[in-house]
């Protein structure tokens, strides 16, 4: 550092050169004593600006993101896919086992406006399926109408997307079937309620809905 003899300056400026050396003096020695704490805050600082930004982005692409469905069972194969048409739906319908098939033929045309609707082609959805919450489901995303947009995804990431009003998305026309199948065994036990109209109308015995379910069951 240059010297500076005090007869060649005044003392104001000899009162400017010893505040600012100690200044600067305090300043480095405030530095050493709380330099990591000053580092930890730097990293911490960047590292929060940097996953802010990253969430930013995440929650930009969210309705993007194409997730594997783990919940979705038996989906068709590329190879065994048939063409859609009101004979194909039928067919489906009936080998699916689904209880009264042309009232759900006749479903699955309304719905899909004839089998021409683009949002039934879009999603695969001849039915107007919602995504289920709890049940088992051959669906694997669904379709947001007033955004025009895909979500796939698991039941558990796409619950929070439920409360609006959302749509299945099957990956094929056949595993809508398959689902309808999956709806109308856990929701209206078929079976079950037509035991119950044997017992009414048919049978004298009045243990006889309980001795028929114990010989299919």
């Amino acid at each position: 550092m240059k010297n500076i003899s005090a007869s060649t300056v005044n003392s104001q400026q000899l009162w400017d050169f010893y505040y600012k050396r100690r200044v600067e003096v305090d300043l480095k020695k405030w530095y050493a004593k709380y330099r990591s704490i000053f580092l930890f805050l730097f990293s911490f600082g960047m590292g929060a600006s940097a996953m802010f930004l990253l969430a930013s982005a995440d929650s930009r692409q969210d309705e993007l993101q194409i997730l594997p469905n783990t919940n979705a069972i038996a989906m068709s194969t590329a190879e065994e896919l048939p063409e859609l048409s009101a004979e194909t739906l039928y067919s489906e319908i009936v080998n699916q086992g689904i209880a009264y098939p042309k009232v759900v033929l006749a479903q699955g045309q309304l719905e899909s406006a004839l089998l021409t609707a683009g949002s039934s082609k879009k999603t695969n959805n001849l039915f107007g399926m919602r995504f289920p919450s709890v049940r088992p489901t051959t669906a694997i995303g669904i379709y947001l109408q007033g955004k025009d947009s895909i979500i796939y995804g698991t039941q558990k990431e796409l619950r929070k997307y439920l409360k609006r009003p959302t749509y299945a998305v099957y990956a094929h026309w056949t595993d809508a079937v398959a689902d309808y199948k999956m709806w109308q065994d856990f929701s209206f036990k078929a079976r079950s309620k037509y035991i119950d109209f044997l017992s009414r109308v048919y049978a004298t015995a009045p243990n006889y809905a309980e001795e028929i379910r114990k010989m299919v069951d």
